[in-house]
Order: C-alpha cells, then sequence, then structure tokens
C-alpha cells in the first residue's frame, strides 16, 4: 500500500473553501532547491510511515465532519498503489483533491476518468525549458500535457511558487503565454516562504509579501472571462450554507478526542 509519511486530520488552508484531511505521501522525482518538504524527498529523511488503515478508519469515523480529503506529497503519483488507495477512499464517500508536479499526464488523466479525484491542482514550477535545470527533471513535455488537460477538462487549477531573484515579471510572462488559457480563476500564485528549503541557502530569502503577489497577478494573469468549473461533490453543500458552526463543532470536538484514539 502506499508509503504516507504524513497525516493532518484537518486542514482549512490544503482545500480552500472546505475542510480537508490531508495525507503526505513519500518520494519526488523533482529537486526544487525552495521545496519545504525535504523529508518526504530525501530517503534518509524519510520517517515511519503513518498505517493506510488508520487514516483509512479515521475518515470513516469523520466522514461527516470532513469535505475532503487532500492527496499530496512529494509526488503522489510515483506510487504504484495510489489508484488503490484512491478506491478505497472513493468507496468511504470522501472527495478527493489531488495536487502533482505533473510528471505522470497519463496516471492523472486516469484518474479523472476513473472519477477517482475531484480536483486537481498542478505545480507549475518555471518555464518548461528550465525544468531541467532548475528542478532536475528533463521531459518537462509531461508536465505541458497536465497542465493541458486540467485547463481543458476545468477540473482544477495551476499554481506557482514566487520565489525572490527568479520568478521576475518576464519569466511569468513566458510562462503564461505557454498556456494561454491560464487566468485568474484557474491559475494561482503563492509566495514562497523560507523555512526547512531542500537547499539550505534558500533559508536565507526573504518571503513573498502578499502585495508582491497580487501586483504579479493583476501584471501577468488575464482577467478571467470563461471561469473553470472546479469539480466540487457540494457546490452548494454545508461548508458554504454554514461553514463557521460546522468548523467549531468540527474543531472542539477534534481536540477534545485528541489524546483518544478512535474505536
Amino acid at each position: 500500500m502506499i508509503e504516507c509519511s504524513g497525516f493532518n486530520k484537518v486542514s482549512l488552508v490544503d482545500w480552500p473553501g472546505r475542510i480537508a484531511a490531508t495525507v503526505f505521501l513519500r518520494r519526488c522525482n523533482f529537486r526544487c532547491p525552495w521545496c519545504q518538504n525535504p523529508e518526504l524527498v530525501e530517503s534518509s529523511l524519510f520517517d515511519t510511515p503513518v498505517p493506510v488503515d488508520d487514516i483509512l478508519h479515521y475518515l470513516r469515523r469523520r466522514r461527516a465532519m470532513l469535505d475532503g480529503l487532500v492527496v499530496t506529497g512529494g509526488e503522489p503519483t510515483l506510487s504504484r498503489y495510489l489508484t488503490l488507495f484512491l478506491t478505497r477512499v472513493k468507496e468511504i464517500g470522501v472527495p478527493v483533491k489531488l495536487d502533482t508536479n505533473g510528471s505522470h499526464p497519463e496516471l492523472v488523466c486516469g484518474l479523472l476518468d476513473e472519477r477517482l479525484v475531484d480536483v486537481i491542482a498542478v505545480d507549475y514550477k518555471v518555464p518548461l525549458r528550465l525544468y531541467g535545470d532548475l528542478v532536475g527533471f528533463k521531459n518537462p513535455e509531461c508536465v505541458a500535457a497536465t497542465i493541458a488537460a486540467v485547463l481543458r477538462r476545468r477540473c482544477g487549477y495551476v499554481r506557482t511558487t514566487i520565489v525572490p531573484g527568479l520568478h521576475t515579471e518576464e519569466l511569468l510572462a513566458e510562462m503564461v503565454k505557454a498556456f494561454p488559457e491560464l487566468n485568474q480563476t484557474n491559475y494561482r500564485l503563492q509566495g514562497f516562504r523560507p523555512g526547512n528549503c531542500l537547499d539550505p541557502a534558500y533559508n536565507s530569502l526573504p518571503p513573498i509579501a502578499p502585495e508582491v503577489i497580487d501586483h504579479l497577478a493583476r501584471r501577468i494573469v488575464k482577467s478571467d472571462s470563461h471561469p473553470v468549473h472546479q469539480l466540487d461533490s457540494c457546490p452548494d453543500g454545508p461548508v458554504r450554507r454554514n461553514g463557521h458552526q460546522r468548523l467549531t463543532h468540527y474543531v472542539l470536538h477534534t481536540h477534545q478526542s485528541s489524546t483518544a484514539r478512535d474505536t
């Protein structure tokens, strides 16, 4: 079964607008120096895996309180057991968001075809021509195929982490030009934050201020004239109807039971 190095029982940021659990799968085929999860990349840093049965048990117990499961990494598509794991999650009835670096487009499309994932978030690191030099991946056409598929199917979004000194306006303009379908709905910029980087030299870089992200988004990313359809199992569901009440109940309940193992 999959090798899960981490499991967050509740997250309010990994799937915006939802209360989600998050699993972190180990191993990655990229070597982004600004990566903040080296413990999922370097085998020498791997910790004891979280038992998959414990994760599935938790999802069953908390199904009524959770709006989804985020599967991230590392790079989840490297796991040969990913399809089996997602099948078991779907049997419980939990929506799934998959975070990927885009290196395995056939697998991603297969998961979409089989309805084993509901939303895809694809990391778009740098211009495709720089993937080999900057992140150590020699097949950027795979990333391009994944991004194109997600945009064509309107089943998620693309995101870029803005690293100071690297992602200039010119560089971002080149990235956006490669995919004319990118717009302010399906392309999201997020700021780099120093700390625990794969390359320790990046820890000395300053964080990116929110106003810088806003400026770049306005300058580079076109307005959204054709909104994408985020695949969402409950577009008018409980998160939007009474999210505050549900969230308060969930957090309090989780806190009260955090010292006791679910039975």
